[in-house]
């Protein structure tokens, strides 16, 4: 068969022909449309650290940019066994990923086939949904607990035969729920050798700060493949870098990891800065302490204002609440004030908000209340 000029069949094929946009949409342009300064925005919609990085870090991203006409390390040396000397995993089943995003795509490629399952709690990072569809699995989703973390038991009796990926975010986005270790080796225990269990622990700093486990102990006892994600985006306050890394249960999963990613995926400022930044353990526990507290102030603030929040242990916060969120969320909008809402089905009525500095907290208060009064 042929084709006339112009005309494609297959390019895109029809999975990525049915998909949206990607990304998030530019709300900053969109208010600074409206005349709203860029430096008077409140960023509070994505889950980024309002305060930025180890002076360290800083130092060693300038050092880096001198010799950024050469490749960076493509095996990430310096880093991984910086890593492996904080978590005792082995330097060769660690592979980093341009931010744990790039780790879910190729989590997907490794162990999906059209017709697969995968299991995930909802609300969580949707990022999940989409490698299950350009993969053409089936996305089986279990409502979180009421206090926002994954119902473990729950996603165990949801395990079939078709299962292939189950993944189990703690600290989870966007509710900010934690399990303990035992909760998780109950799913651990559940997830059959021939399906990968994810744990998704790109919030790991901030639950270990609020008094959660380090569950690598139990998962390296798992008969089966696992592998935990985590970031510097986070508690590091190096969104901007993207850094993302997976710790692996076995040789085999830590070799297809390293197949699928391209060569030089982590340059060389953002290997320099994460090296740095995990160098400076104080800094971290700064930003730590500092989010813990304002998170307490934000969860009294919208209760004050009859908003339902989920317990988080997260450096954001998600409420129900009486009102129309997108509503809410174009009202803060136009005051310069950026927040999110949940999507997922049956949680379209909760807001979602980056836990921020002590002003923006308070301004994103008395908007709020402004709002709600109106």
């Amino acid at each position: 068969m042929s084709y006339k000029a112009g005309q494609s069949a297959t390019i895109p094929n029809a999975i990525f022909k049915a998909m949206g946009p990607p990304g998030s949409p530019s709300i900053e342009r969109d208010l600074a449309a409206t005349g709203i300064a860029a430096t008077q925005i409140r960023r509070m919609n994505l889950n980024e650290s309002p305060y930025p990085p180890s002076a360290q870090a800083i130092a060693a991203m300038q050092a880096a940019c001198s010799t950024v006409n050469y490749y960076p390390d493509p095996k990430w040396r310096d880093l991984v066994a910086a890593i492996s000397g904080e978590t005792g995993i082995a330097e060769n089943r660690i592979v980093l990923g341009n931010g744990s995003d790039e780790l879910i795509v190729n989590a997907g490629k490794i162990a999906l086939n059209p017709g697969d399952e995968m299991l995930v709690p909802v609300p969580s990072f949707p990022g999940y949904d989409k490698s299950a569809e350009i993969n053409q699995a089936a996305l089986v989703r279990v409502p979180v607990r009421q206090d926002g973390a994954p119902d473990v038991d729950a996603m165990a009796a949801a395990i079939t035969d078709k299962t292939r990926i189950v993944y189990c975010a703690t600290p989870n986005n966007p509710t900010g729920g934690l399990i303990g270790t035992a909760e998780l080796e109950r799913l651990s225990q559940a997830v059959p050798a021939s399906a990968l269990f994810i744990v998704d622990e790109a919030y790991y700093e901030f639950g270990r700060h609020a008094g959660g486990d380090d569950h690598l102990q139990m998962l390296q006892a798992r008969q089966g493949p696992w592998v935990s994600f985590r970031t510097f985006s986070k508690a590091f306050g190096l969104a901007g870098i993207r850094v993302g890394y997976a710790l692996c249960g076995s040789d085999d999963l830590a070799n297809a990891f390293q197949q699928a990613r391209s060569v030089f995926n982590v340059n060389a400022v953002a290997q320099a800065a994460a090296l740095a930044a995990l160098r400076d353990p104080d800094h971290t526990q700064w930003i730590l302490t500092q989010t813990a507290e304002e998170r307490r102030r934000l969860d009294a603030g919208l209760r004050r204002l009859g908003c339902r929040p989920f317990p988080s242990v997260g450096n954001f916060i998600a409420a129900a609440t009486d009102r129309p969120t997108a509503d809410i969320v174009a009202a803060l909008a136009a005051r310069g004030i950026m927040i999110s809402r949940l999507m997922a089905p049956g949680y379209q009525d909760y807001l979602r908000i980056t836990v921020s500095t002590a002003d923006d907290t308070d301004a994103l208060l008395a908007a709020l209340s402004d709002i709600l009064a109106a």
